[in-house]
């Protein structure tokens, strides 16, 4: 049996105590655990959920469609080929993990028939953008040279502790802005606008308009300094953009076997029911049933911050203002939300027109797929915003079958993401849901042929199944909105940031910290060496009780400044 398919300890198979216990098996919280085994400490993962993976799990459709599977949550990895966690943990050479880059990653389709390829060369893009505009084609090698000198600079500093970054990455980051030192000006404007300013301003065609919104519906496309989401372009181009063979999943799988590789545990269907906290520090977990898991030396929780702070983390343990923050934490504000839709069908999907007009062979079923016009994307969001589910739902679509066995033979599934769906329907979720679908799958049968006729079975994830199922606050699969003020030392809020929090023992990852959501690890991998270095200090000697030391003084000092500066302080007891 291989370790991709050893099955996960039982709840009746709880040890007693770990150095560290994980909160959630998402991608992230696996990550963590990887690097945390590989570095020798004793590691128990916790799931709530009965299968591992999170919102990258794949899974077979049941019991709506057997013999079909489905990356329940996810799409593509837009930016794991950011990393270096495949080389560091050995994923691809020991595990299985096997990915392939998809180039074009993007197709923009048109009623007509016509497409834009968005391919990893912009230069290719800008080739076949001039059949659409010659301005805009020279426009786009103007913005790419803008957007690349962005990631050179920024990268770095994701691939860090926000807090405490290393020099290393500091110096990278100088390194990449002295480089591009001409263009800082024009990434400073560039990052400032709109999303909706930035992509007028560069471009006049629908063609290439439509998918710069379709694609990034992070903050509100009118909102200042929503501009930045378009960096994605620049990850598109120098890393390229792949698909894991066998699903995302195949991305947890691959972890697993580090994990048990490394002598570590992930136990599923075993969620967490309460943070024990014994003389100010998380010392452990109480799992469903009332069992716990005594961390000597820390738990680590990938699951939203807002659930570790305050569903799972004991009342009083925070002060007045950190709890208000927390309270606080963003899940639902932007008024956008994302839904997942995915279809099992009888038969094969067809792309006739589209396929014969490009004439160049390229089976345009494996790209994520957007064919909803500008001015369509920009009236999506605003219905939502008012509590309308709108009249087109603006999407990613993708036939994964073109690419890997997900289905019977001769058969295809359909998947398709938004993350234009109203957060807040007017109408409640029952018709909103409902609705969502059928303005998809009505949409979506002009440009793949079959979707209607062919339908199995299918299973939608609007915001509340996606709480349901993935145990996420509000839905929300970043875990915390992603706007520009929710990022760096924000993130997820101020005095959570770094992975560490003020309470001893206590640690966050996944995608509600540093840097950003999506399937790239990059949380889990800087919590992880994180907590790694801070553990290296403690155990160096007589350095250990020096920092121990100052560690209990800063946090006396800080706890007498929470209590100076809240408003509503507990009063004290009268004196005898």
């Amino acid at each position: 049996m291989s370790f991709l398919d050893q099955p996960m300890t039982t709840t009746d198979e709880l040890p007693r105590s770990a150095d560290v216990v994980v909160v959630g098996a998402g991608h992230n919280g696996l990550v963590s655990a990887a690097y945390l085994a590989r570095a020798g400490l004793d590691v128990v993962v916790v799931e709530a959920s009965p299968t591992y993976g999170g919102m990258t799990a794949t899974n077979e459709m049941l019991p709506e469609a057997p013999g079909y599977k489905i990356n329940e949550a996810s799409l593509q990895a837009s930016l794991f080929r950011t990393t270096n966690i495949d080389q560091e943990l050995g994923l691809g050479r020991r595990y299985g993990l096997k990915q392939t880059i998809i180039d074009p990653a993007h197709f923009q389709l048109a009623a007509d028939g016509s497409s834009l390829g968005l391919w990893r060369d912009p230069r290719k893009t800008a080739d076949e953008l001039r059949h659409f505009s010659r301005r805009d084609a020279d426009r786009l090698l103007d913005l790419y040279r803008v957007i690349d000198s962005a990631v050179e600079i920024g990268l770095p500093l994701m691939q860090t502790n926000v807090t405490r970054p290393a020099l290393k990455a500091v110096m990278k980051t100088v390194a990449g802005a002295a480089k591009n030192r001409k263009e800082l000006v024009n990434v400073g404007r560039w990052m400032a606008n709109s999303q909706a300013e930035a992509v007028e301003e560069y471009f006049e065609h629908d063609m290439i308009k439509a998918p710069l919104l379709t694609s990034l519906p992070f903050m509100p496309f009118d909102a200042d300094l929503s501009g930045w989401s378009l960096i994605y372009l620049g990850v598109l181009s120098k890393y390229g953009v792949s698909m894991f063979h066998g699903g995302t999943g195949s991305f947890p799988k691959s972890l697993a076997a580090c994990i048990h590789d490394h002598g570590g545990k992930i136990i599923t269907d075993a969620p967490v029911e309460e943070l024990v906290v014994t003389g100010g520090r998380v010392t452990g977990v109480r799992v469903r049933g009332g069992k716990e898991i005594t961390a000597r030396r820390g738990v680590l929780t990938a699951c939203s911050p807002r659930t570790t702070l305050e569903r799972l983390l004991p009342d009083g343990v925070l002060p007045h203002r950190l709890q208000n923050a927390v309270k606080h934490i963003p899940t639902k504000k932007r008024g956008i939300t994302d839904y997942k839709l995915n279809i099992a069908l009888s038969g094969t999907i067809r792309m006739t027109k589209h396929e014969k007009w490009r004439g160049d062979g390229i089976d345009l079923r494996l790209a994520c797929n957007c064919f909803h016009p500008y001015e369509e994307v920009l009236a999506a969001a605003r219905s939502c915003v008012r509590g309308e589910v709108p009249d087109q739902v603006p999407g990613l679509a993708t036939v994964p079958t073109a690419f890997d066995q997900f289905a019977p033979p001769g058969k295809d599934v359909f998947w398709y993401w938004s993350g234009l769906t109203p957060a807040i329907p007017r109408d409640g979720w029952d018709q909103a849901r409902k609705q969502i679908t059928d303005n998809v799958i009505r949409d979506a049968q002009q440009y793949y042929e079959g979707i209607e006729s062919l339908e199995v079975a299918r299973r939608e994830l609007a915001q509340p199944d996606l709480e349901e199922r993935f145990w996420a606050i509000d839905g929300s699969v970043y875990h915390v909105d992603p706007t520009i003020t929710r990022f760096g030392p924000r993130k997820p809020a101020p005095g959570f940031a770094g992975y560490r929090t003020p309470v001893p023992g206590l640690f966050l990852t996944g995608s509600g910290t540093h840097p950003v959501a999506g399937i790239s690890g990059m949380p889990g991998q800087n919590a992880a060496k994180t907590m790694i270095k801070l553990f290296k200090a403690e155990d160096s000697g007589g350095l250990r009780h020096r920092i121990a030391a100052l560690a209990e003084q800063e946090r006396g000092v800080q706890a007498r400044l929470e209590l100076a500066d809240d408003p509503w302080p507990t009063p004290s007891a009268p004196h005898a």
